[in-house]
């Protein structure tokens, strides 16, 4: 039956059968949509400081604000470490391989968010929808705009003498331009938003979210996605089918003013983002889906990449399995009461008095003395000084304003802000020398917590959708623009955020605590440390201090050295390579020296040993010729010729 929710199981659904589930849903999500939706009205008003019901005709109606100026005094510290910086988001890599991915992904991920995107209105927005409604929901998109126009491209021809090109004329030819084409964030109001139910507080687990919103037949047709339009035009029948269609709706800017032309007339858009079964084969897939009354005029797979609801929510005071958080209303709500009443107190004291009021005692004027002194001129009286009466205001007791201050100080106490106007005291921690610090320290951990809540769970959700979005719709050529490097193609797990992202956010207690640390070392060990260590950690201090273009010089700083410095040290080298010359010369010198004196011993040697051998010779001589040996040695030599001349003769035959 075409009613049903759902078609017969291996049968795909009709359009009408999924118009009825979707809406089915909308309105199982109402009750935890209106729940919230009271709460959040109830702590709206208290922020703004509307008036509670309970005034009377002729006495005060102020309301004390303090959950609005407890939010002025720490909007700011808690916005500007999202605001300050231009390189806020940090890409690091899985694996070697997502190196250049990661570096490319960061710089084109920082200027979207710095350059591309007003990031100072959407901070303010998220901060203060944080802090007044306890809940911020964002929706992630991506904004594409286009335009055909003609331009004019020269035509070439051949010339028949030199045969190369030349320009013969023009002609116009039409050329797609990109006018926008980039990832983009908006706030939603809670009002606007139907969650699913069962998804205990956890968005990631959550099978749709429905979310409602103004918009015209202009808008819808020049965004080129939308189908049926003509069919919805003919249905904007009049102000009692519009009437009827926004019968739970407020609108935004809060007027009475309508369009009465067609194409501006607002119309209410529903926008189903989740899983359902569309093809009866019992799984449920991503898709979207956009409808106007009983019209859908968008149904398709859901365009995304990460194939998820693109939604996000940071939720201050989280309370376990709920999404939706707790605005600041919830725990200051009783001391603004309090104080209302104090003040309107205070208030009526101050107007039932008879301040200004004048009086003087029967007889003390006559009618002319009397008429001087009511226009203040100079007049006589008779009588005493104490004839006359001055009005003036009652006093108030001092434990009226105890009572305020005890108040006030339980505020800041409650929120964790330092208040400008005295606020926490530091003896009011104990009577130490560290009491001070320690409610500095106090009101930074409870600010940084605040930073860390919206930077984990909504810019850095944020970054991770962008970049996925960023690998299916940016164009290579917008890549290399923005980096001025190749593209780098991103593998299909790097669109499931593998590439981790962070984002550097701190407070400016935080800054200034870690540079004052490193001003200390730079002033205890500065005169011995190395100029680059030196370059370092001033480089550092200088971001710190919110100063990126002076760290980024220091970092890349070169000292120029003094030419009359450069000229003497290199004299000085050029001494100290002639003394070395000199002593290389001298050490070779005396090596020629030490062999020279080596062969004169030598040759000592000799002569010595060769006279003590004609010593040795004469000695022997002397020794055959005392004892005659000398003859006896002719004698024998003379017998030895003998025998030989003997031997010699011949033989007679």
């Amino acid at each position: 039956m075409e009613d049903m929710i759902s078609a017969a199981p291996g049968k795909k659904p009709t359009k009408k059968q999924l118009l009825h589930a979707f809406k089915d849903d909308m309105r199982s999500a109402d009750s935890l949509r209106l729940e919230n939706v009271k709460n959040v009205e109830t702590w709206r008003k208290e922020y703004n400081g509307e008036a509670y019901g309970n005034e009377q005709k002729g006495k005060s109606a102020i309301v004390s604000r303090d959950i609005k100026r407890q939010d002025e005094w720490q909007h700011p510290s808690v916005k500007d470490p999202f605001v300050a910086d231009t390189d806020m988001i940090k890409c690091k890599p899985v694996t070697e391989e997502d190196v250049k991915a990661a570096q490319q992904n960061e710089v084109v991920l920082n200027y979207q968010f710095t350059k591309k995107f007003n990031r100072y209105r959407f901070m303010t927005d998220v901060v203060k929808l944080y802090y007044a409604e306890g809940t911020v929901i964002v929706k992630t998109s991506w904004r594409y705009k286009d335009k055909i126009e003609e331009v004019e491209v020269p035509i070439y021809g051949v010339d028949e003498l030199s045969l190369t090109p030349i320009e013969i004329g023009m002609r116009k030819v039409k050329k797609l331009r990109v006018l926008e084409n980039r990832p983009h964030a908006e706030c939603c109001r809670i009002e606007d938003l139907y969650v699913d139910p069962t998804c205990e507080g956890d968005l990631s687990k959550a099978q749709f979210i429905i979310h409602r919103y103004e918009s015209d037949l202009s808008t819808l047709r020049q965004a080129g996605k939308y189908k049926n339009l003509d069919r919805v035009a003919r249905n904007m029948a009049g102000a009692e089918s519009e009437s009827a269609s926004h019968a739970d709706f407020d609108a935004e800017d809060e007027t009475e003013f309508r369009f009465k032309d067609q194409p501006r007339k607002k119309i209410l858009v529903h926008e189903y983002w989740g899983n359902f079964d569309m093809t009866g084969d019992g799984i449920a897939t991503p898709i979207v889906c956009s409808w106007v009354g009983d019209d859908i005029i968008q149904l398709e797979d859901n365009p995304y990449p990460d194939q998820e609801i693109p939604f996000l929510v940071a939720a201050a005071n989280s309370t376990p399995f709920k999404l939706f958080g707790e605005a600041a209303a919830e725990v200051l709500s009783d001391n603004q009461k309090i104080n209302t009443a104090i003040k309107r107190g205070i208030i009526d004291n101050m107007a039932n008095a008879n301040n200004a009021q004048k009086g003087v005692r029967n007889g003390t004027l006559d009618p002319l003395n009397k008429k001087r002194f009511l226009n203040g001129s100079n007049f006589e009286y008779n009588g005493s000084k104490d004839d006359f009466y001055e009005g003036s205001y009652n006093n108030i007791p001092p434990s009226v304003f105890h009572v305020l201050e005890m108040t006030n100080n339980e505020n800041d106490s409650m929120v964790g802000v330092k208040a400008f106007s005295g606020g926490i005291q530091g003896a009011q921690l104990g009577s130490t020398a560290k009491a001070a610090s320690g409610v500095l320290d106090a009101v930074a951990i409870r600010r940084g917590d605040i930073v860390r809540n919206l930077a984990q769970n909504l810019i850095i959700p944020l970054a991770r959708k962008w970049m996925s979005y960023n690998s299916k719709f940016l164009r290579p050529e917008e890549v290399i623009r923005v980096t001025n490097k190749e593209f780098v193609n991103i593998r299909r797990d790097d669109l499931q955020g593998e590439i981790d992202i962070e984002v550097e956010v701190s407070t400016s207690e935080e800054n200034a605590a870690k540079a004052q640390e490193l001003a200390f070392m730079l002033q205890t060990l500065g005169q011995s440390m190395d100029q680059g260590m030196r370059n370092i950690i001033m480089s550092q201090i200088a971001r710190l201090k919110k100063m990126p273009d002076l760290a980024a010089q220091i970092e890349n700083y070169q000292p120029q050295p003094d030419p009359l410095q450069v000229r003497m040290a290199e004299l000085e080298i050029e001494k100290m390579e002639a003394e070395i010359r000199e002593r290389n010369s001298r050490a070779e010198e005396n090596v020629f020296d030490i062999k020279a004196k080596n062969a004169q011993a030598e040759l000592n040697k000799a002569k010595a040993r060769e006279l003590g051998s004609k010593t040795d010779l004469l000695d022997q001589d002397f020794i055959k010729k005392t004892e005659g040996r000398d003859l006896q040695e002719d004698l024998i030599r003379e017998e030895h010729k003998a025998n030989l001349a003997q031997e010699q003769k011949p033989t007679v035959q």
